[in-house]
């Protein structure tokens, strides 16, 4: 009977209404997550599906090389007209994501057996994972091959010449659009490159909450159940100078850790990616791209992750001054822990500007997903997205920082408690309290 009490005793502690709670919470974020994923998913089945070509040589060859894939069941043509080089202004004003262009000469080039060349423009508008997942040139180039293979063989008599032309039929350029700016390089190669920052950030911004949160939190709770804030704050100091100093210490520190973190994990990327590309002519393609931060741009990128440590430490005194023994303190931790974990995943793997309504204003609403595309709105030059997630971080500061200093400055920081309240007469299982021995 003994182990039996014990047991029940432990699991009545564990299983409390908010352990509960929060299992279920993290059920509908995971299931949340699932659904903006499988949405990107599906758009990049959809996109893999359909080629978007401009025919510039309008010769019978091409005409019926089209005609062919048109008949092609596994594959949507559509068919466009594109008027210059300039493919970041073509792709902007007609908004699709990628065309495949057959230049003049196209024609010519078959004709003489040689290896005739497609160009192949696609837009890059974000870093994150399944945005990335780009089969398109490969479609392309598949779809295409199909169709000179068929349209030589129904317009050429097979020769030495034809035959081996038919082994290799096309070259595909590739270009790589970002904003205004282009550059003669593979999307998947760009991809590849920016795959660090796409995991260095939101891995060093989740880091950065949770350790805030929890050094803010942890001193909050300790300092009120040691009696050593009901102390600190009869002295002769101001209660505004106290919860300055407390969330500008915590700032500091989690700067310095982010700092560290970020150095130690940008050394760890460039030793696995070191050796797939080549430094200098990596720069060149960043720069070419404008995909290269400024020093003012680190400082913007900068500022609106200092603002969301600042809005941490701001809900973490609230959640501290809740806790009313160390176990509710680690307990009251998980919320952030759930908001941080939404747009953790969220933003490493779809651009979230781009899903579904629903999942959009969701993850926009968590105040810490403008930090975790903060580097991706400054590169990618969406400022006006970048300020206004500042702007809604600096509202939700203050009114986080009102409510956090209405309860730091009145009596309610050492009487408020979440649970609490007066214990039953009887002991732990609401009836008189009975020993081990009696059992």
């Amino acid at each position: 009977m003994k182990f039996s009490i014990l047991l029940r005793k432990e699991l009545k502690e564990m299983l409390s209404v908010t352990t509960i709670a929060t299992m279920f919470l993290m059920v509908f974020i995971l299931i949340f997550a699932g659904k903006a994923m499988s949405k990107a998913v599906d758009d990049v089945k959809k996109d893999a599906t359909t080629i978007t070509i401009c025919d510039k040589d309008k010769t019978d060859f091409t005409k019926m090389m089209l005609d062919v894939m048109e008949k092609m069941d596994e594959m949507e043509v559509k068919r466009v007209e594109v008027n210059s080089d300039d493919y970041a202004k073509e792709l902007k004003d007609s908004d699709y994501k990628n065309v495949v262009i057959i230049p003049k000469g196209f024609t010519e080039q078959v004709e003489k057996h040689e290896i005739a060349k497609v160009i192949f423009a696609q837009r890059m508008s974000s870093i994150a994972t399944f945005s990335n997942i780009s089969t398109g040139s490969k479609v392309a180039l598949e779809m295409l091959q199909k169709g000179i293979k068929s349209t030589i063989y129904a317009k050429s008599s097979l020769n030495e010449a034809t035959i081996k032309q038919l082994e290799d039929p096309i070259k595909l350029e590739e270009f790589t659009v970002v904003s205004d700016k282009q550059d003669q390089v593979a999307s998947s190669t760009v991809s590849s490159i920016m795959q660090s920052q796409a995991m260095l950030i939101p891995i060093i911004m989740f880091l950065l909450i949770m350790y805030s949160s929890q050094m803010i939190m942890g001193a909050i709770s300790t300092e009120k159940l040691d009696k050593t804030l009901e102390t600190l704050l009869s002295a002769p100091v101001s209660r505004l100078s106290v919860i300055s100093a407390k969330m500008l210490s915590a700032a500091i520190v989690a700067a310095l850790q982010a700092a560290v973190y970020m150095f130690g994990m940008n050394k760890m990327m460039e030793g696995i990616t070191g050796g797939m590309t080549d430094d200098k002519n990596t720069e060149e393609i960043l720069k070419n791209l404008g995909l290269t931060m400024s020093v003012g741009d680190y400082l913007l990128v900068g500022a609106q992750m200092f603002m969301t440590i600042l809005i941490v430490l701001s809900i973490s005194i609230i959640l501290g001054a809740l806790a009313k023994d160390a176990k509710s303190a680690q307990t009251l931790q998980l919320p952030i822990m759930l908001l941080a974990m939404v747009p953790y995943f969220v933003t490493m793997f779809i651009d979230v500007k781009t899903a579904s309504p629903v999942i959009k204003y969701v993850t926009m609403a968590i105040p810490f997903t403008h930090s975790f595309i903060a580097n991706q709105n400054v590169m990618f030059g969406d400022y006006t997205t970048y300020f206004i997630g500042l702007a809604y971080q600096f509202v939700l500061l203050c009114v986080c920082m009102f409510l956090a200093l209405r309860i730091f400055m009145s009596d309610r920081i050492f009487t408020l408690t979440l649970g609490g309240g007066k214990k039953k007469k009887g002991g732990l299982f609401g009836k008189k309290q009975t020993s081990y021995e009696d059992e």
